[in-house]
């Protein structure tokens, strides 16, 4: 179904510099109806269109802080659909690969993410922030640290990561498509608060990567997958890094190698859990678990078991790949030459490929790093390397992460939860005295 809007709002300067609308705001074509989710392919179409209508709600919000009703109704429509799944018995709350295989799912992010986002575009937005309060233990408290810790705060570099950090976390990557509220707050502290807002993810940048899983307005973000091997900048050029040809061919035995997998049907699973099977540039990634730990553990071992020997076929000397097994993700890495020889690619390093091709004056602070796991560390640790003028805020329970992001950034606030830092951002952008910003076209701020 195609994704053809109404023409885009042209906007004029008037009085003080405000935008005004003055053309017709984006509906999209299609109206999402009940419909039965039986297998992947039902799943990730149900909510591929969901993003269809999610995209222009958020380009009217900031536009002309209006949307189109039909589209809360769409997306009613697709929680209904799912609930219809989740809510079945266990035995039956599963989702079909064939005719002879079936995984057991967790659809509670979809559904809670639907849910948010329908209140939120009902009820508004104080409303909503009081909604989503009840949800957290000491919701009031950790905001109210949070705007603290920002006040008056106008940042250089705003350099996050997604999932787990301004995303909660799904338990399939093509279904963790960003909610409105989320896209709201987060664009509207990139515009207001930054000048160089950047997304470092290791998910692919496209195909299926994290622009095919936004919903952010244009010329918001930089968005850079593969941990910053590759990205989109504001004016949608894509940039790559280097990739030695010689690796390359390896890369692409692997990826080969590891697809034949998907052939064999004790095996085929994998390829729809989690992160499902990514092909990165530079690296791949295949899931041996997913967030609801449905895949019994014998099972993820042999997998991490199959691949490794893969590897280690293809590369015996451990000169080409690194193997990174987060327990949840199997990610092979193409190495690059590091201070005591060869390495993974880290953030860090996607973060100086990204400066190196737009220059992000990272020796001018103050910078705002955020993440959740020790792979984002190298990002803060590459910023501390320019200036230490440096601010984090890392969303984990885990006080052993905790305290090692605090011991290499002083100016560390450490939140529980996703949606604690989208209100700390989204609120601490309205109250925030406006400089320059980024301002990108079309948001209406």
């Amino acid at each position: 179904m195609s994704n053809t809007e109404r023409p885009a709002t042209v906007f004029l300067e008037k009085g003080q510099g405000v935008i005004l609308p003055t053309k017709e705001y984006s509906i999209p074509d299609i109206d999402i109806s009940l419909q039965p989710i039986r297998s992947f392919k039902d799943l990730f179409r149900l909510k591929a269109l969901t993003r269809i209508i999610r995209s222009p709600i958020v380009k009217n919000i900031f536009a002309a802080r209006v949307f189109n009703l039909r589209s809360i109704e769409s997306l009613k429509n697709a929680r209904r659909s799912l609930e219809d799944v989740y809510y079945r018995d266990y035995e039956t709350s599963i989702i079909h690969i064939d005719d002879m295989h079936s995984v057991n799912v967790d659809l509670s992010y979809e559904i809670r993410e639907l849910k948010k986002d329908t209140y939120y575009l009902e009820h508004g937005e104080d409303c909503f922030i009081n909604y989503i309060s009840k949800l957290y233990n000491k919701f009031d408290q950790h905001v109210a640290k949070g705007l603290e810790f920002l006040d008056g705060l106008h940042f250089n570099c705003f350099i996050t990561d997604r999932d787990g950090t301004t995303n909660n976390y799904c338990g399939h990557y093509r279904s963790s498509i960003q909610p409105v509220y989320n896209a709201v707050f987060l664009s509207r502290f990139a515009s207001l608060c930054t000048e160089h807002p950047i997304f470092i993810t290791s998910a692919p940048l496209k195909n299926f990567g994290i622009i095919d899983v936004s919903v952010n307005p244009d010329n918001v973000f930089i968005y850079a997958g593969s941990k910053g091997r590759e990205f989109l900048d504001l004016d949608l050029c894509e940039h790559r890094a280097f990739i030695d040809p010689l690796k390359q061919v390896k890369l692409e035995e692997l990826t080969r190698r590891v697809s034949e997998l998907e052939k064999k049907p004790e095996l085929e699973k994998f390829f729809y859990v989690g992160s499902g099977f990514q092909l990165k540039f530079g690296q791949l990634t295949i899931a041996r678990q997913d967030v609801a730990n449905s895949v019994p553990e014998e099972e993820s071992v042999a997998l991490l078991g199959n691949v490794t020997n893969i590897v280690h076929e293809i590369d015996p000397g451990g000169a080409v790949f690194k193997i990174i097994d987060t327990g949840k993700d199997i990610e092979i890495i193409l190495t690059v030459d590091g201070d005591n020889g060869a390495k993974d690619f880290d953030k860090g390093d996607g973060l100086k490929f990204i400066d190196s091709c737009i220059d992000l004056h990272l020796g001018e602070g103050p910078h705002l790093v955020c993440g959740d796991t020790v792979s984002d560390i190298p990002m803060l640790e590459a910023v501390l390397e320019y200036t230490d003028d440096v601010y984090a805020i890392f969303v984990t329970r885990d006080t052993d992460l905790a305290k090692k992001v605090a011991h290499l950034c002083p100016n560390t606030l450490i939140v529980p939860s996703p949606d604690i830092l989208l209100t700390i951002l989204g609120v601490a952008a309205l109250s925030t005295k406006r400089k320059k910003g980024c301002k990108a076209p079309g948001v209406f701020l």
